[in-house]
């Protein structure tokens, strides 16, 4: 083991390690600190670049993107009460009363510096839990593999959001995507609609930037931004916030740890973790009563929490190869893509990769607090960049990054069509993360679960006989299904709740589809892909057909329990009035999706780079709406295209080598 942690140290010192953290570092800290976009999102738009890289440099890449956007995501809270990334939501309680009282810049070096405590901690239990866990991962069997991948689905459905029940639907509809194609183990061609590009499936980095990037940016548009004031500096600000760090050394160790054993959960998230570290520095604080006003333990202690959980959430990719987070469901397509399958066998048939990567990622935490004390002054100009340059300019990085992927406008048109989907449902409390890690995890309970099948008929002559046979398998398999129990239990507590309580989501007003209308065509349609997989699995293998029925069965158990709810009158009253689409700004969004259609269509005809022109001018002078000369927007959006197409085809074309359709000039 210390061999190969030698030899990553010596890898991760190459200059070419060094760049790719530097970038991903400051890559990172842009995307985090955007508002609309995420820790996911970055992750998702910079896996494209990862694509020809050595597998160790892509992981390495988008670990510090993961890390740096973490930290990122605390500016834009901190500045203008908005969070870049859900972590940093806990931040905004402290951060803004602290910008308020002119302690921005004290706020955003506590910020850093907490991070990159966590970050360390997080780093350090990866590079040393990860192998003990997945040497004991090989006394798992099929069942017990199967039963900790739907507890962890369970769990993140539970902790997603609002509403358990939304968590547990999104999940079993990105489960549902990996019942597209051949079955590996039967052979049966399912749901494919006679369509021959479906036999591998529903592409999964295609889907995975659809559901982030583009599901992202779509959202972006409803929000028109807010100003922001230059960020002011002012002397002795980073040795004040050092001494102030240096009392809370017990806090910001203890909420890295709590950091880490929570991303270490599957799909638990930096969120949680951001939350939880706050009420146990609000607990054990001297002064609670300044929590909330400006308290310097308050930004301290979810930042610390929020890094510590990228580590952490790595534990379970590596080891196991069940995803802790969004983020690390997305290197688990990396990983993919590269051929890599996680689990035991990952550290003696890769030692290289896992301990450079692991490596890599403590040098990330060192970049992120190097370049962050460096850049810091700036940050309110990251704040304020234009929307009208940053929707068309991560729209055209998601395309060509798919295309490459292999060289197909199917996957360009699978990436549309997920996003916009994803964007919907999201409207309606479904989960993007829930869906994605239902997605990747999906193909894996499969496996699992009819690897147990067989071994369960052979030797029990009952699938379920076997599980029960396995004490581990059975405690598992109680635990999934009392988290799942808490989504039922949730619809008689709004039952209770719904006479008194107005539950304020959502804008008002009568011109757009309710709530309850939205909940009620949900529920309708997965009742409706119930039947149909379920029918539709009658003409598969008995062995093939198992799992399909298990999905089917699944979506009609969910869909009715959202159907019945929301047509329950005192549910349905306080649903009525809730306009969840009313927030959407239709003419700009159709705009923009229309011209993402075309953009789509033009490429095989025009080619990628005379497209991707036309697209980044139309987009950014049309939403150049706070410039008063349409002259000037004509010309800036003009300079603005010119100036990204080049950018693009030098980084796609020249460098990394990533095909595009030829076209007219390029």
């Amino acid at each position: 083991m210390w061999d190969a942690i030698f030899q990553a140290v010596e890898a991760n010192l190459h200059y070419s390690h060094l760049l790719v953290v530097i970038i991903g570092t400051l890559a990172g800290t842009f995307i985090g600190a955007l508002p609309g976009l995420s820790a996911v999102s970055g992750v998702a738009l910079l896996l494209p670049f990862t694509f020809t890289m050595d597998p160790a440099q892509g992981l390495v890449m988008l670990a510090a993107v993961y890390m740096a956007a973490e930290y990122g995501g605390s500016i834009s809270a901190i500045l203008i009460n908005t969070p870049g990334t859900s972590g940093a939501a806990c931040t905004m309680l402290d951060g803004t009363p602290l910008t308020r009282k002119g302690k921005a810049q004290e706020a955003l070096y506590i910020s850093l510096l907490a991070g990159t405590i966590g970050g360390l901690v997080g780093a350090i239990a990866l590079l040393f839990f990860t192998p003990v866990l997945a040497e004991m991962s090989l006394l798992l069997g099929p069942a017990e593999i199967f039963w900790i991948a739907v507890s962890g689905l369970a769990l993140v459905a539970t902790l997603s959001g609002r509403h358990t029940v939304k968590g547990l639907i999104g999940v079993v509809i990105g489960i549902g995507m990996t019942l597209i194609g051949q079955d590996a183990i039967s052979g049966d061609m399912r749901f494919m609609f006679d369509d021959y590009r479906l036999v591998g499936g529903i592409p999964l980095v295609p889907s995975l930037l659809g559901l982030f990037a583009v599901a992202s940016i779509l959202q972006l548009l409803e929000n028109s931004g807010e100003a922001v004031a230059p960020l002011k500096m002012h002397k002795g600000a980073l040795r004040s916030v050092v001494s102030e760090l240096s009392k809370m050394k017990i806090l910001l160790l203890w909420s890295s740890i709590l950091g880490t054993l929570v991303g270490i959960i599957p799909g638990a998230g930096a969120s949680i973790s951001a939350f939880v570290a706050y009420g146990e520095a609000k607990r054990i604080s001297k002064h609670p009563e300044e929590f909330g006003k400006g308290s310097y333990e308050g930004v301290a202690a979810p930042e610390a929490a929020n890094n510590a959980v990228v580590g952490g959430s790595l534990v379970p990719l590596l080891a196991l190869g069940i995803p802790g987070s969004g983020s690390a469901a997305i290197m688990l397509g990396a990983l993919t893509i590269h051929g890599i399958q996680p689990g035991p066998q990952l550290f003696t048939e890769h030692p290289d990769i896992v301990y450079t990567f692991m490596v890599g990622l403590l040098a990330t935490v060192f970049a992120m607090l190097i370049i962050g004390l460096f850049t810091i002054r700036w940050s309110s100009l990251i704040v304020r960049t234009p929307r009208n340059l940053m929707v068309p300019a991560v729209l055209v990085l998601s395309m060509v990054g798919t295309y490459g992927l292999a060289n197909s406008l199917f996957d360009v048109y699978v990436l549309l069509v997920v996003g916009i989907f994803s964007y919907m449902l999201t409207k309606i409390d479904v989960s993007a993360v829930t869906i994605a890690l239902g997605l990747v995890l999906g193909a894996l309970m499969e496996e699992s679960f009819q690897q147990a099948a067989l071994v369960g008929n052979v030797d029990f002559g009952s699938t379920w006989l076997y599980f029960a046979n396995r004490p581990l398998a059975l405690v598992l398999m109680v635990v999934a299904f009392g988290i799942m129990a808490v989504g039922v239990s949730q619809i008689l507590r709004e039952r209770r709740a719904a006479e008194n309580e107005d539950t304020g989501q959502g804008a008002r007003g009568a011109q757009s589809v309710s709530l309850r209308t939205a909940n009620v065509l949900l529920g309708a349609v997965l009742i409706a892909l119930a039947a149909y997989i379920i029918y539709g699995a009658r003409a598969f293998t008995p062995e093939g057909a198992q799992f399909p029925n298990l999905v089917g069965g699944a979506f009609g158990v969910f869909g009715a329990i959202l159907l019945v709810a929301n047509l329950h009158p005192k549910i349905a009253a306080s649903q009525i009035n809730i306009q969840p689409f009313a927030t959407v700004p239709w003419r700009v969004w159709s705009i923009v999706v229309g011209s993402l259609a075309l953009f789509a269509i033009a490429i095989d005809q025009i080619g990628f780079y005379e497209s991707a022109f036309i697209f980044l001018f139309l987009i950014s002078w049309l939403l150049s709406v706070n410039v008063e000369s349409s002259q000037r927007r004509i010309g800036g959006a003009m300079i603005f295209a010119s100036i990204f197409v080049v950018i693009v085809f030098i980084a796609f074309k020249l460098i990394l080598k990533i095909p595009t359709p030829p076209g007219l000039i390029v």
